[in-house]
């Protein structure tokens, strides 16, 4: 068998390898016409587009032929007549919208990644966090349950809990089908549910911390780390789905986290002046809980008169602009 000198791979839009070449000796000639060792079927490539030689030196060297779209070599073009030193073992060339990878021997190979299959205590893990889930949400909705309400109450919660969770994954898994052209539901499943679990477990930590050690801040810190949480989330969705692309990934889904506090932080200002609501808990923690030394009626006082500035200043604010749109301030 000839030796092979080097290896040159055909990619696909999702840089999977659509076919191979082999190359047996020097020069070797790609284009469009039927004499070049490697025939690509593009009709933006040129019918002679380019050749990789190798010099005196036993180094190779990429000379671009006669074509009005050149050569892109690491993402810079060559126009026509080109002569490129070709120094990294595994090169990433494209030619018209076909990307290709000259490979040499030379070249060091990534890590194998493990296949994305869970181990059984993975599995375990996943199948308790959701049991957890469920019962965290359970226990919420009994919570903001009338007293007497039938079994049909819990409906929302027994179906739809896992109905939105199956069609959540189910969305990623249709994506990895796309991308990854495998469909990959369990693994987006055992992503999801620790995270899940993660952020509804913050909604109920945080209030009773916060209500038992008397740091509002605490409060203030839910949809912050949930946001956040969510964020991690998908970073880490689209990781399973595109881990050629993680960095790029990462940037995206922090230009999105950034953006979207903005909006938050911007309509929670305009709905109440501040750009956090006041804490509020639909249900009182119990009074063994209670760890904060409890504050003297005084200080109820005082901050009740903060609370009455503000509202005058509401009020000022309404009338003025009420004033500024023709209306008349006292109708209210």
């Amino acid at each position: 068998m000839t030796e092979r000198l080097a290896l040159i791979e055909v990619l696909d839009r999702d840089g999977h390898v659509l076919r191979s070449a082999d190359v047996l000796q020097w020069p070797f000639s790609i284009g469009r016409a039927l004499n070049q060792q490697l025939v690509l079927d593009d009709p933006y490539v040129a019918a002679q587009h380019a050749r990789v030689t190798q010099d005196d030196n036993g180094g190779l060297r990429l000379m671009v032929g006669d074509t009005d779209n050149g050569v892109r070599l690491q993402g810079r073009l060559h126009p026509r007549g080109s002569s490129v030193a070709l120094v990294s073992p595994s090169t990433a060339l494209q030619l018209g919208l076909t990307r290709l990878v000259l490979r040499q021997p030379g070249e060091a190979l990534a890590p194998e990644r493990p296949l994305p299959v869970q181990s059984l205590s993975s599995s375990r893990n996943a199948w308790l966090a959701a049991l957890a889930l469920l019962a965290l949400v359970m226990a919420d909705h009994a919570l903001q349950l009338d007293p007497g309400a039938d079994a049909t109450a819990w409906l929302p919660v027994l179906v739809g809990t896992p109905g939105a969770i199956v069609a959540w994954c189910a969305i990623w898994a249709l994506m990895s089908k796309l991308f990854q052209h495998r469909f990959d539901f369990l693994a987006h499943l055992w992503v999801a549910l620790p995270w899940l679990l993660a952020i509804e477990a913050v909604e109920w930590v945080l209030p009773q911390l916060a209500a038992a050690l008397g740091w509002p801040l605490l409060w203030r810190l839910v949809v912050p780390l949930q946001v956040l949480l969510v964020a991690i989330l998908v970073r880490q969705h689209l990781a399973l789905l595109l881990p050629q692309h993680a960095r790029r990934m990462t940037l995206a889904v922090v230009m999105a986290l950034l953006s979207g506090s903005a909006v938050i932080l911007t309509f929670t200002h305009n709905a109440t002046d501040r750009f956090s609501r006041p804490p509020y808990m639909s249900t009182l923690p119990l009074p063994a809980w209670q760890l904060a030394t409890p504050q003297p009626a005084q200080a109820l006082v005082q901050q009740l008169e903060g609370l009455t500035q503000g509202l005058q200043r509401r009020v000022a604010k309404a009338r003025a602009e009420a004033a500024e749109a023709g209306e008349d301030p006292a109708a209210d």
